[in-house]
Formats: structure tokens, C-alpha cells, sequence
């Protein structure tokens, strides 16, 4: 009688401590291989030769899938069936995969020169949108930073406006005595009059270089024709600038009717006013009578 395990017990040994894959470690069935890897991928959970069978004919979303999900679940299938599998099975695996990534590989790049040029339009579009983000970060940060008002700085109160409340009655009231006016008919607008300021007018200046002229015939300088202004008179300066102007206005049109004769020995000198018959006398060498 043999003191050693027989076979039996030393699979029931190795039954109790377990392999860690419930395919081998459930010996109530006979032990099976996989034929295929199993993938549980978004929008995907099946053997990886369907996944790829559906990919090539485009029967499936394979951009939408994780590549990274894909080789992780692959290389974890490999590592559990190693001495299990052969190495034709895991060869086969191996290409079925390579073929998966490079489906995987060819949906990341554009198809033609169109598609890249649009791909490139697209990049740019997104890094200025990504700048424009960064942009209205900063300003939002620097706006968060300023006083708040409210919290860190208070308004003053706005002046509440008097209160123009009123009644039915009262209304009525206004509205009769805008209709009555005065004299019981409605108000007119006054007409427009403008204020005229009390100046030495040309019409003054006429009279004023004729009736000088009429008493001393020679004439004389323009300031002997001024009016005489008051030194404490309101707008002093006004009313004699106003009297120098409208007695120079009034000495052209004398002048252009033939009645007065204007002499200016220099630019900018005094000018004299003359009767235009008194100055005809004297230079045809007859005194005026």
C-alpha cells in the first residue's frame, strides 16, 4: 500500500487551491479552452474574431471603442492561457488583434489630402477656440477678483422720487383748468420776441453823420461821429463797439450813395469822413461858400 497521494486526491488538492480562472477551477465539467479571446468593449461584448468580421464591413462603431481597453483585455487573455493554449491558437490571436489596431490606426488619419486639409482646419479651429477659453477664464478670474458690490462695497441709496399719486376727482380738476385758461378759453402760446439789446443802430449813425455833416461841412475824423456813452453805463464796451461798427456801416453807404467822401492815409490808420461836395470844392481850388 503506497504512502503517496494517488492522482485523484492530488487533483482534488489542486482543486481546492484554485487557479484563479473559474474555466479550469470548476472541475464538475470537463475543462475547456477558449477559442477565441472574449472582448467587453462600449458597444461591443463578444470574441474578438466577430469584432473584427463587423469592423471590416463597417456593421459597427469601432471609432467610438477604446483601443486602449481592447489591448489591455487581449494581452490579459493571452497571459491567463498561457501553457494552456498553443502557440499556433495564440499566434492566430496575435494577427487578429494587429488587424484590429490597424483598423483602429486608420480611423485616426485622414483618408485624402481633402480630409487631412480639413482635419488641419479643424485642429486650428478648435486651438483658437481653446485660446478664446482661456481668454474669458482670465477675464472671468479677474472679474471674481474686483470688489463685489454688495459684499465688498455698498451703493449709495438712490433719492426716492416724490410720490405723484392722485385721484380720480383731481385729475378731472386739472384737466379743466388746462381746457378753461385764461378768460375761460384755452391758453395760447406766446409768441416768440426776441430781447433786442439797446445799441447805437445804423439808422442812428445816419442820422447822426448827417446832422454833423450839415453843421461842420469839412467833416472830421470817424470818432468825431460817435455818440457819447456813459462811463458807468451797463455794457460800456459792448455799446461802443457796437457805436464804431454802425457808424463804419453807415459811412460806406454814404459813401456809396456819393454823399460822403472816406479817406485812410495808412493800413489800420484813422479814417476821416468828409462831405463829398466840401472835398470837390477844395480840390477844384474853390471855397466851399
Amino acid at each position: 500500500m503506497s504512502d503517496g497521494p494517488t492522482v485523484g486526491e492530488e487533483r482534488e488538492e489542486d482543486a481546492a487551491e484554485g487557479s484563479g480562472d473559474p474555466i479550469w477551477d470548476d472541475w464538475s465539467t470537463p475543462p475547456r479552452v477558449a477559442e477565441m479571446p472574449m472582448l467587453h468593449l462600449d458597444g461591443f461584448d463578444g470574441p474578438m474574431d466577430l469584432l473584427l468580421d463587423l469592423a471590416e464591413r463597417q456593421r459597427i462603431d469601432f471609432g467610438r471603442m477604446s483601443i486602449r481597453d481592447l489591448a489591455e483585455q487581449f494581452v490579459a487573455s493571452m497571459e491567463r492561457l498561457v501553457g494552456r493554449v498553443s502557440l499556433e491558437h495564440r499566434a492566430d490571436w496575435l494577427v487578429l488583434a494587429t488587424r484590429l489596431v490597424l483598423l483602429r490606426s486608420r480611423l485616426l488619419f485622414p483618408a485624402s489630402p481633402e480630409a487631412a486639409i480639413a482635419a488641419e482646419q479643424d485642429a486650428a479651429a478648435e486651438v483658437r477656440r481653446l485660446e478664446e477659453m482661456v481668454f474669458v477664464r482670465a477675464a472671468a478670474a479677474w472679474l471674481t477678483a474686483r470688489p463685489q458690490l454688495g459684499t465688498d462695497v455698498f451703493a449709495r441709496p438712490a433719492a426716492t422720487a416724490p410720490s405723484r399719486e392722485g385721484g380720480y376727482v383731481a385729475l378731472m380738476e386739472a384737466c379743466l383748468v388746462v381746457l378753461r385758461g385764461r378768460g375761460g378759453r384755452p391758453d395760447e402760446a406766446p409768441p416768440y420776441q426776441p430781447v433786442i439789446p439797446d445799441l447805437w443802430r445804423v439808422t442812428d449813425a445816419l442820422a447822426r453823420i448827417r446832422l454833423t455833416l450839415a453843421e461842420h461841412p469839412e467833416g472830421g475824423e470817424l470818432s468825431a461821429f460817435l455818440p457819447a456813452i456813459s462811463a458807468d453805463v451797463a455794457n460800456r464796451d459792448l455799446r461802443a463797439r457796437a457805436a464804431v461798427a454802425s457808424t463804419l456801416l453807415a459811412g460806406l453807404e454814404l459813401a456809396r450813395e456819393g454823399v460822403l467822401a472816406i479817406e485812410q492815409e495808412e493800413d489800420y490808420g484813422p479814417m476821416s469822413f468828409a462831405h463829398r461836395a466840401t472835398e470837390d470844392a477844395v480840390i477844384g481850388g474853390v471855397a466851399p461858400q
